[in-house]
């Protein structure tokens, strides 16, 4: 696979990296006649001049397998008749981020769930101690996936200081205030129902919000997971801004499908997994030496991240450590080394270099194995689309992926010798635009999350949270300026703000459709639309209004083409001509 590169030269990998090799096509091949078809394979030397298509409603990818929503209504991805394969991954994990990561709405519901927590804190009378709920972990670190809990902490302070109550530093007096505050949490109908996980390493409650049916896990000054929060909103938002949420937002959907996702059950937390992605990408040796894009090589880093981690990474000798630029230690020198478990996964804690972040990981081989086949998958998926471009469809059986069968099994066709006739190939699609997805070999979004999800915008927009805490959710624009400092004319602002109201108060817009994101009709403004947008929510608080596909703060506007009849707004103007969100 060719790889977007920031030089000429490529620097040669070092033997401790297994880089993920070159499949694209070179120019000097030609094409060949598959006996099984007799067709000539188009060669990477055809005409690329072609017009590209426009986008149709594709409900079937080339191969016959269903469109994942991330690509629902969308063309293939890439430029040409035969565009590089590494380019429509990366494009394929920015619009599997896009789709997975929250709306507004499902943003402004936690937030809500935490200040109605808050509001319950505050009413409740503990003498000599203020109640303050923090909250940690992905919400604070905007690593979340809709599925997600909330991780929340309630630190017990002094009544006049930031210092932790003595009352509550014991964990016999931590265990009774969960039982006393799973108790005030249901009388004040906030949930339904508490489990208090008492005997836990870090006891916590677990519950889910009754309004917004989001699940909320409680626990008692564990400022730890805040510091940790930090750690990581570092490395997302200021070391690698471009490439780490990515990622990390790929692999734990990849584990939570799985159920490999929760460190009670041996599964692997968030904040291992963004500490692995930040190894991965420390230790790249051309990322070291600043001849890779990480941010043009998504695709790329997460199949060498399965690679890395599912068939290369000595597990029993080697401590991740993210310290500075990042290094390997011996697990032995660490003392991180169980001679029962050898094969546990090491990672080194940041924020306590005595802690190993994935201790309660014990199921860390049946990770490594689902890692390993997460690279075979993803890389068997690219060549079929390499091969079925090249010859008219896979030549290796193994990679010849149709569309499921749902009829039942049946006997073996018989010709007239009466023997057994091989089952037909599989075909796929001859339309050069159809859509080609390699993530839905390994990822997949079921119908629960997106219900969940339809459950929760609905509920944002039908007010019920608003009314139980009395508040509303106001965006405002607040100032709309063209690149060059100029006022945009009032037709600009006055469509910005139009939008900006039906967006917030839901009019014309299904459940559905809240969750593919507001497209803006800017019809007749002209193609010179780079407006840096601020806008307020309640409180004061910067809310994030719109679609935001590419996830580098720019809002994706799509205008209205001539020559689609069907009058659906779908043009992605240059970057020179989006809205910059500045929230």
């Amino acid at each position: 696979m060719a790889v977007e590169t920031k030089e000429k030269a490529k620097p040669a990998l070092t033997e401790d990296f297994i880089g993920f090799g070159d499949i694209s096509s070179s120019e000097d091949e030609e094409a060949v006649d598959v006996p099984a078809t007799g067709k000539r394979g188009r060669t990477d030397n055809d005409s690329d001049n072609e017009a590209d298509a426009a986008p149709g409603t594709y409900q079937k990818c080339y191969n016959g397998q269903p469109v994942p929503p991330w690509l629902a209504g969308q063309r293939r991805l890439g430029t040409g008749k035969s565009p590089d394969i590494n380019t429509m991954i990366n494009e394929e994990v920015t619009k599997f981020v896009s789709y997975i990561s929250p709306t507004p709405e499902e943003h402004q519901m936690r937030s809500w769930v935490i200040e109605r927590m808050q509001r319950i804190l505050g009413a409740w009378t503990l003498p000599g101690t203020r109640a303050v709920a923090k909250c940690f972990g992905s919400f604070e670190t905007r690593l979340y996936l809709p599925t997600s809990d909330i991780d929340m902490t309630i630190m017990l302070y002094n009544e006049h200081n930031d210092e932790v109550s003595p009352a509550y530093a014991g964990r016999e007096s931590i265990r009774q205030f969960l039982y006393r505050l799973a108790r005030q949490l249901k009388q004040n109908g906030f949930c339904h129902n508490c489990e208090v996980i008492a005997n836990a390493r870090v006891p916590i409650i677990k519950t889910t919000e009754r309004i917004s049916g989001i699940a909320v896990d409680i626990s008692i000054n564990a400022d730890s997971g805040m510091k940790s929060a930090q750690v990581q909103k570092s490395f997302s938002e200021k070391v690698y801004p471009n490439a780490l949420r990515a990622i990390v937002l790929a692999i734990k959907q990849f584990l939570f499908q799985r159920s490999m996702n929760e460190v009670y059950t041996g599964g692997m937390g968030s904040y291992a997994i963004t500490l692995l992605v930040v190894s991965l990408l420390q230790m790249h040796p051309r990322i070291r030496s600043g001849g890779l894009d990480a941010s043009k090589n998504l695709g790329v880093l997460l199949i060498e991240f399965f690679e890395l981690y599912g068939k290369r990474f000595n597990y029993d000798t080697v401590c991740v450590s993210v310290r500075e630029n990042g290094c390997y230690l011996n697990k032995r020198n660490k003392t991180f080394f169980s001679p029962t478990q050898p094969y546990l996964l090491a990672i080194e804690d940041p924020c306590d270099t005595s802690n190993d972040v994935t201790k309660g990981t014990y199921g860390i081989s049946r990770i490594k194995q689902t890692f390993s086949g997460a690279y075979d998958l993803f890389n068997n998926a690219i060549f079929a689309y390499h091969q079925t471009r090249k010859y008219g469809q896979p030549i290796n059986d193994a990679l010849n992926v149709g569309a499921p069968n749902s009829e039942p099994a049946k006997k073996r066709a018989r010709g007239k010798s009466g023997k057994a006739q091989a089952p037909s190939t599989k075909a796929v699609s001859n339309d050069p635009w159809a859509p080609v997805s390699f993530l839905s070999s390994i990822l997949h979004i079921d119908a629960k999350t997106v219900s969940m999800r339809q459950r929760l915008i609905t509920t944002f927009h039908k007010g019920t949270m608003q009314e139980a805490l009395g508040v509303e959710y106001q965006p405002q624009l607040v100032n709309a300026l063209n690149s060059n400092g100029t006022v945009p004319s009032d037709s600009v602002v006055n469509a910005v703000s139009n939008a900006l109201e039906d967006h917030k108060k839901g009019n014309g817009a299904t459940a559905q459709e809240q969750i593919n994101r507001m497209k803006f009709d800017f019809a007749g403004s002209g193609n010179t639309l780079t407006i840096p947008v601020e806008t307020t929510g309640n409180e004061g608080n910067p809310v994030f209004i719109s679609d935001d596909e590419d996830d580098d703060d720019v809002l994706d506007v799509y205008g209205e083409d001539d020559d689609d009849e069907d009058g659906q707004y779908y043009e992605d103007y240059s970057d020179d001509d989006d809205l910059h969100i500045v929230y």
